[in-house]
């Protein structure tokens, strides 16, 4: 068997595990959105969260990093094109391989410049106190979230139950499935998880899995999630409203 068909292989069993895990979990999704805070803990007829999983450029790190017009430039993706969709259509393995390695150039760039987001640091060491379980959803690589979290002086990979890259095989957001692997590898179901981004395609695919979802706003939002998530805050330190003590 091929590198690549052993690659296909194991996306496949990887979204297999995650829709399973969904689906076993549907007998108790929740029928309505969130219009109270959630809690951590059960009691009071709230909705119980038991895990937050993060979006990380522009959610836990500074927004604005990556020049993502130059990188299309580079790579000639059209305007109407998104980045890793362009790439992965390319049908010449060695033309596709030289469009990730200029993909890879400014992404390591902008780790190397990378900064907590206000009040990120803080956020996730309180989620932690609630013994909640954590972890970020990314379409960057694995190496760049690793560059970026150097410069994090509270808080480190280890601190995170899980984090899936790109490099997981499964596929990308918007679509559910790295949402759900998360929540298989929490142990918890979609309903029991809040997903925070600052990009649609992170409320997307929040929603997509039935999780909860809450928007970062800031002066890089360019569109807003529609339909809307069911929190909307422009400071991560509002995530500590969301959640009872």
């Amino acid at each position: 068997m091929t590198r690549k068909a052993h690659r296909h292989k194991g996306k496949a069993r990887r979204g297999r595990a995650a829709l399973e895990a969904w689906r076993a979990c549907l007998p108790r999704q929740r029928r309505g959105r969130a219009s109270i805070p959630f809690r951590h803990s059960r009691g009071g007829g709230k909705p119980v969260i038991k895990a937050v999983l993060f979006d990380f450029d522009g959610t836990l790190t500074v927004p604005g990093l990556i020049d993502f017009l130059a990188v299309k430039k580079a790579i000639n993706c059209p305007d109407n094109s998104t980045i890793l969709e362009f790439i992965g259509n390319i049908s010449s393995e060695r033309e596709r391989k030289e469009a990730l390695t200029v993909l890879a150039k400014y992404e390591d760039k902008a780790a190397e410049m990378a900064a907590p987001n206000e009040n990120a640091e803080e956020v996730v060491s309180y989620l932690k106190k609630l013994k909640l379980k954590l972890g970020i959803l990314t379409r960057n690589s694995m190496r760049s979230v690793k560059t970026a979290l150097r410069s994090f002086q509270r808080i480190s990979l280890k601190d995170f139950n899980a984090v899936i890259t790109r490099e997981h095989a499964l596929k990308l957001k918007p679509h559910p499935e790295g949402v759900l692997e998360a929540c298989r590898l929490f142990g918890v179901c979609p309903g029991e998880l809040v997903m925070v981004g600052d990009y649609i395609y992170d409320i997307q695919a929040g929603q997509k899995a039935g999780a909860f979802t809450v928007f970062l706003e800031s002066s890089h939002t360019t569109k807003r999630p529609d339909p809307p998530a069911d929190f909307t805050i422009k400071n991560l330190d509002e995530l500590r409203g969301i959640f009872e003590a």
